[in-house]
């Protein structure tokens, strides 16, 4: 299996493409001659590669991973509690630069689970704060 067909396949996958809607959109690309990207051109494969990338609706979008997801929502919830004003992105990462000797929350990784308890922790806080 070429590297083109094989991008084709992942590329498939990724929008969700069915083998059925598979062979129909191979049949659409070279005019009915073939109903397989084995039997396609390299041109056509290209454009079959092209088509499919343009049918992700998460092409370009990068994932967060899960605990930077957690602590983007932990600040959202200080913030409707009320423990802080700012809920944005940016007040975030700034919030944790502190902690983090200056560096990016993106670049530490490592320190992640201690900012989520110091933001859990703060919550809690404020939580009980508030119900006394």
């Amino acid at each position: 299996m070429s590297n083109l067909i094989q991008q084709i396949k992942i590329a498939q996958k990724a929008a969700g493409i069915d083998q059925h809607t598979h062979q129909l959109n191979v049949s659409y690309i070279c005019d009915g001659r073939v109903n397989t990207c084995t039997g396609l051109t390299k041109l056509e494969q290209q454009q079959l590669l092209a088509r499919y990338r343009a049918m992700n609706p998460n092409a370009g979008k990068t994932q967060l991973p899960a605990q930077l997801k957690m602590i983007y929502s932990l600040w959202g919830q200080l913030s409707r509690a009320g423990a802080v004003n700012i809920d944005s992105k940016q007040a975030c990462d700034t919030f944790c630069e502190k902690h983090l000797q200056g560096k990016k929350l993106s670049q530490s990784a490592q320190q992640w689970p201690h900012i989520i308890e110091v933001l859990k922790q703060w919550l809690a806080r404020h939580k009980a704060k508030q119900g006394a």
